[in-house]
């Protein structure tokens, strides 16, 4: 939680200073104030297992976090591209996309080409992370799972707060309508 509050602090801080960070500063942040590393790990501690907090413990202080970075930085950067558009008309905290707009004078589509490169870059670690992982299985799900869901739910656009439907369609398919089975 400590980590999550000074991620916010940090981007409160460039937001009423104006400033706009490199987009090596702002991956460092955003991998962290995305929410997920605090996220998984509630999720994780849920799970009730006798070592769930030994083992967590053990990933951070032996630098084994890199499963759940890599899997924060593809939540991160596809949030990026899914809320880019809405969250910079409103005004919102700056953005991997501005950051390498203005570092790169790059235009907003290069840009953005740029972020889906960085993202197909972060799959790769993270594939190659979750071969050599030495964490809980669940973890390693729980990690994995995030960073499938998060593609999915940004795929078009913003699928939480300016949806167009797609992903309201695509949760209401999983969760409410029944999914047919043919009997032998």
């Amino acid at each position: 939680w400590a980590n999550l509050c000074g991620s916010y602090l940090v981007e409160a801080r460039w937001f009423s200073n104006k400033y706009s960070p490199t987009l090596a500063e702002y991956l460092e942040n955003a991998r962290t104030s995305i929410g997920s590393p605090a996220a998984l790990a509630h999720a994780y501690m849920l799970l009730g297992s006798p070592r769930a907090q030994s083992s967590l413990m053990d990933c951070f202080k032996h630098g084994s976090d890199q499963l759940i970075y890599w899997s924060s930085l593809i939540t991160r950067l596809s949030d990026d591209l899914g809320t880019y558009t809405a969250e910079s008309e409103r005004g919102d905290v700056t953005k991997s996309i501005q950051c390498c707009m203005i570092e790169k004078g790059a235009s907003e589509k290069e840009s953005k080409e740029h972020i889906k490169g960085l993202i197909n870059q972060a799959w790769k670690e993270l594939n190659k992370e979750n071969s050599k992982c030495s964490l809980p299985k669940p973890l390693v799900n729980m990690s994995l799972n995030m960073a499938r869901t998060a593609q999915c739910i940004f795929q078009f656009g913003d699928g939480i707060g300016t949806s167009t439907g797609v992903t309201r369609d695509r949760l209401t398919s999983l969760i409410v309508e029944p999914i047919p089975v043919k009997e032998p």
